[in-house]
Protein backbone atom coordinates (compact mmCIF):
# COMPACT_ATOMS: atom_id res chain seq x y z
CA UNK A 1 0.00 0.00 0.00
CA UNK A 2 1.44 3.53 -0.81
CA UNK A 3 2.24 6.02 2.15
CA UNK A 4 -0.16 8.84 1.63
CA UNK A 5 2.59 11.26 3.47
CA UNK A 6 5.29 9.94 0.91
CA UNK A 7 6.18 12.68 -1.76
CA UNK A 8 5.21 10.59 -4.57
CA UNK A 9 2.00 9.55 -3.44
CA UNK A 10 0.23 11.41 -6.60
CA UNK A 11 2.55 10.07 -9.05
CA UNK A 12 1.80 6.65 -7.79
CA UNK A 13 -2.14 7.58 -8.47
CA UNK A 14 -1.29 8.91 -11.75
CA UNK A 15 -1.23 12.76 -10.53
CA UNK A 16 0.80 15.07 -12.33
CA UNK A 17 2.69 16.45 -8.81
CA UNK A 18 3.69 19.52 -10.86
CA UNK A 19 0.02 20.32 -11.25
CA UNK A 20 -0.96 19.20 -7.43
CA UNK A 21 0.79 19.55 -4.47
CA UNK A 22 1.35 16.49 -2.65
CA UNK A 23 -1.07 15.33 0.86
CA UNK A 24 1.71 16.07 3.39
CA UNK A 25 2.84 19.66 1.91
CA UNK A 26 -0.92 20.40 1.76
CA UNK A 27 -1.30 19.25 5.79
CA UNK A 28 1.78 20.73 7.17
CA UNK A 29 0.49 24.33 5.12
CA UNK A 30 -2.37 24.22 7.09
CA UNK A 31 -0.72 23.79 10.35
CA UNK A 32 2.21 26.25 10.01
CA UNK A 33 -0.62 28.93 9.03
CA UNK A 34 -2.95 27.86 12.20
CA UNK A 35 0.28 28.42 14.58
CA UNK A 36 0.76 31.95 12.41
CA UNK A 37 -2.28 33.09 13.10
CA UNK A 38 -2.38 31.37 17.20
CA UNK A 39 0.99 33.65 17.82
CA UNK A 40 0.10 36.74 15.61
CA UNK A 41 -3.23 36.75 18.21
CA UNK A 42 -1.14 36.25 21.22
CA UNK A 43 1.07 38.91 20.49
CA UNK A 44 -1.78 41.71 19.66
CA UNK A 45 -3.50 40.30 23.11
CA UNK A 46 -0.18 41.63 24.89
CA UNK A 47 -0.47 45.16 23.61
CA UNK A 48 -4.42 45.71 24.66
CA UNK A 49 -5.61 46.72 28.30
CA UNK A 50 -7.08 44.60 30.89
CA UNK A 51 -10.49 45.63 29.61
CA UNK A 52 -9.76 45.17 26.34
CA UNK A 53 -8.58 41.53 26.87
CA UNK A 54 -11.73 40.68 29.19
CA UNK A 55 -13.39 41.64 26.18
CA UNK A 56 -11.46 39.43 23.50
CA UNK A 57 -11.84 36.73 25.90
CA UNK A 58 -15.66 37.03 26.06
CA UNK A 59 -15.74 37.29 21.95
CA UNK A 60 -13.79 34.15 21.66
CA UNK A 61 -15.96 32.24 24.16
CA UNK A 62 -19.14 33.39 22.05
CA UNK A 63 -17.11 32.34 19.03
CA UNK A 64 -15.88 28.58 19.95
CA UNK A 65 -18.46 28.11 23.46
CA UNK A 66 -21.65 29.83 22.34
CA UNK A 67 -23.39 26.60 21.74
CA UNK A 68 -22.43 24.73 24.84
CA UNK A 69 -23.58 27.92 26.54
CA UNK A 70 -26.96 27.76 24.54
CA UNK A 71 -27.41 24.39 26.09
CA UNK A 72 -26.83 25.35 29.39
CA UNK A 73 -29.31 28.59 29.13
CA UNK A 74 -31.95 26.11 27.54
CA UNK A 75 -31.67 23.32 30.86
CA UNK A 76 -31.67 26.09 33.25
CA UNK A 77 -34.50 27.48 31.51
CA UNK A 78 -36.18 23.94 31.58
CA UNK A 79 -35.79 23.87 35.01
CA UNK A 80 -37.15 26.73 35.90
CA UNK A 81 -39.96 26.01 33.28
CA UNK A 82 -40.47 22.62 35.56
CA UNK A 83 -40.15 24.64 39.27
CA UNK A 84 -42.98 26.97 38.09
CA UNK A 85 -45.19 24.17 37.05
CA UNK A 86 -44.52 22.54 40.34
CA UNK A 87 -45.50 25.46 42.54
CA UNK A 88 -48.40 25.91 40.49
CA UNK A 89 -49.45 22.48 40.83
CA UNK A 90 -49.39 23.31 45.06
CA UNK A 91 -51.25 26.20 44.77
CA UNK A 92 -54.26 25.10 42.90
CA UNK A 93 -54.28 21.77 44.92
CA UNK A 94 -54.08 23.70 48.13
CA UNK A 95 -56.88 26.29 47.32
CA UNK A 96 -58.86 22.77 45.98
CA UNK A 97 -58.69 21.75 49.17
CA UNK A 98 -59.80 24.97 51.05
CA UNK A 99 -62.69 26.24 49.00
CA UNK A 100 -64.47 22.78 48.40
CA UNK A 101 -65.50 20.08 50.61
CA UNK A 102 -64.43 17.01 48.63
CA UNK A 103 -61.31 17.06 47.43
CA UNK A 104 -59.58 14.14 46.06
CA UNK A 105 -55.82 14.34 44.44
CA UNK A 106 -53.25 11.68 43.45
CA UNK A 107 -50.44 12.23 41.07
CA UNK A 108 -52.20 12.41 38.00
CA UNK A 109 -54.97 14.66 39.00
CA UNK A 110 -57.11 17.35 41.58
CA UNK A 111 -60.13 15.95 41.31
CA UNK A 112 -63.68 17.85 43.07
CA UNK A 113 -66.84 15.72 43.79
CA UNK A 114 -69.97 17.47 43.69
CA UNK A 115 -72.91 15.38 44.36
CA UNK A 116 -75.70 15.38 41.69
CA UNK A 117 -78.54 16.55 43.40
CA UNK A 118 -76.68 19.96 44.57
CA UNK A 119 -76.47 20.41 40.54
CA UNK A 120 -79.58 19.14 39.08
CA UNK A 121 -82.92 17.55 39.58
CA UNK A 122 -83.82 14.08 39.86
CA UNK A 123 -83.98 12.72 35.77
CA UNK A 124 -82.43 16.02 34.73
CA UNK A 125 -79.30 17.18 32.67
CA UNK A 126 -80.51 21.32 33.37
CA UNK A 127 -78.29 23.05 36.12
CA UNK A 128 -80.01 24.49 38.87
CA UNK A 129 -79.48 28.30 39.75
CA UNK A 130 -77.84 27.99 42.62
CA UNK A 131 -75.01 25.88 41.14
CA UNK A 132 -73.95 28.58 39.21
CA UNK A 133 -71.83 30.29 42.27
CA UNK A 134 -69.94 26.26 42.88
CA UNK A 135 -69.15 25.85 38.80
CA UNK A 136 -67.81 30.32 38.73
CA UNK A 137 -65.46 29.05 41.74
CA UNK A 138 -64.36 26.01 40.07
CA UNK A 139 -63.55 28.51 37.03
CA UNK A 140 -62.03 30.83 38.76
CA UNK A 141 -59.48 28.09 39.85
CA UNK A 142 -58.66 27.04 36.63
CA UNK A 143 -58.87 30.07 34.02
CA UNK A 144 -55.66 31.17 34.50
CA UNK A 145 -54.05 27.51 33.96
CA UNK A 146 -53.08 25.71 31.10
CA UNK A 147 -53.87 21.88 32.88
CA UNK A 148 -56.66 20.01 30.58
CA UNK A 149 -59.99 19.72 32.73
CA UNK A 150 -62.05 16.66 32.26
CA UNK A 151 -66.32 16.62 33.66
CA UNK A 152 -67.38 12.87 34.54
CA UNK A 153 -71.27 12.29 35.16
CA UNK A 154 -71.96 9.34 37.40
CA UNK A 155 -75.54 7.99 38.34
CA UNK A 156 -76.74 5.38 40.91
CA UNK A 157 -78.34 2.17 39.53
CA UNK A 158 -81.65 2.82 39.45
CA UNK A 159 -83.36 2.87 35.80
CA UNK A 160 -84.40 5.47 34.63
CA UNK A 161 -88.20 6.27 34.20
CA UNK A 162 -89.64 5.31 30.86
CA UNK A 163 -90.72 7.41 28.40
CA UNK A 164 -88.50 10.66 30.11
CA UNK A 165 -85.66 12.45 28.05
CA UNK A 166 -83.28 10.31 28.70
CA UNK A 167 -83.07 6.38 27.74
CA UNK A 168 -80.78 5.26 29.91
CA UNK A 169 -78.80 6.32 33.30
CA UNK A 170 -75.63 6.76 30.52
CA UNK A 171 -77.24 9.11 28.51
CA UNK A 172 -78.46 11.49 31.69
CA UNK A 173 -74.96 11.33 33.44
CA UNK A 174 -73.63 12.26 29.96
CA UNK A 175 -75.68 15.21 28.91
CA UNK A 176 -75.20 16.46 32.74
CA UNK A 177 -71.31 16.24 32.10
CA UNK A 178 -72.21 18.31 28.97
CA UNK A 179 -74.33 21.01 30.47
CA UNK A 180 -71.54 21.14 32.99
CA UNK A 181 -68.58 22.33 30.10
CA UNK A 182 -71.02 24.11 28.25
CA UNK A 183 -71.50 26.30 31.38
CA UNK A 184 -67.81 26.65 31.57
CA UNK A 185 -66.66 27.40 27.79
CA UNK A 186 -69.86 29.58 27.34
CA UNK A 187 -70.75 31.62 30.67
CA UNK A 188 -66.53 31.49 32.22
CA UNK A 189 -64.73 31.30 29.36
CA UNK A 190 -62.54 28.37 29.82
CA UNK A 191 -60.87 27.32 26.31
CA UNK A 192 -63.15 24.48 24.57
CA UNK A 193 -59.77 22.48 23.66
CA UNK A 194 -58.60 22.58 27.32
CA UNK A 195 -62.40 20.50 28.71
CA UNK A 196 -63.65 17.54 27.87
CA UNK A 197 -67.44 15.60 28.93
CA UNK A 198 -67.58 11.68 29.88
CA UNK A 199 -70.30 9.85 30.99
CA UNK A 200 -70.14 6.59 32.98
CA UNK A 201 -73.88 5.71 33.94
CA UNK A 202 -74.03 3.52 36.73
CA UNK A 203 -70.93 1.88 35.91
CA UNK A 204 -68.11 3.01 38.19
CA UNK A 205 -70.27 3.79 41.48
CA UNK A 206 -68.21 4.42 44.66
CA UNK A 207 -70.63 2.73 47.06
CA UNK A 208 -72.32 -0.52 46.40
CA UNK A 209 -76.11 0.86 45.26
CA UNK A 210 -77.50 -0.98 48.15
CA UNK A 211 -78.90 1.59 50.08
CA UNK A 212 -80.19 5.15 49.70
CA UNK A 213 -77.12 6.80 51.40
CA UNK A 214 -74.71 4.62 49.02
CA UNK A 215 -76.87 5.79 45.99
CA UNK A 216 -76.51 9.23 46.84
CA UNK A 217 -72.92 9.04 47.16
CA UNK A 218 -72.84 7.45 43.35
CA UNK A 219 -74.88 10.10 41.78
CA UNK A 220 -72.22 13.13 41.19
CA UNK A 221 -70.16 15.21 39.03
CA UNK A 222 -66.55 14.64 39.18
CA UNK A 223 -64.13 17.66 37.85
CA UNK A 224 -60.61 16.27 37.46
CA UNK A 225 -57.69 18.84 36.97
CA UNK A 226 -55.25 17.54 35.16
CA UNK A 227 -51.68 17.94 36.67
CA UNK A 228 -48.85 19.22 34.01
CA UNK A 229 -46.30 16.70 33.96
Amino acid sequence: MSDPFSPNYDNVRGVDSDLKAPLWMIIYTDMITNLMIFFLMSYCLTWLDESDRQLAASSFAETFGGQKNEVMETEKGLEKKRQTQMEEQEDLEKKAKQQFANVEINEEKIKIVLPSPVLFDSGSAELKAATIKTLSEISNLIKNTTNRVVVEGHTDNIAITAGGEYASNWELSAARAFSVIQYLIDKEGIEPKRISALGYGEFRPKAPNDNPENRMINRRIEISIIKIK
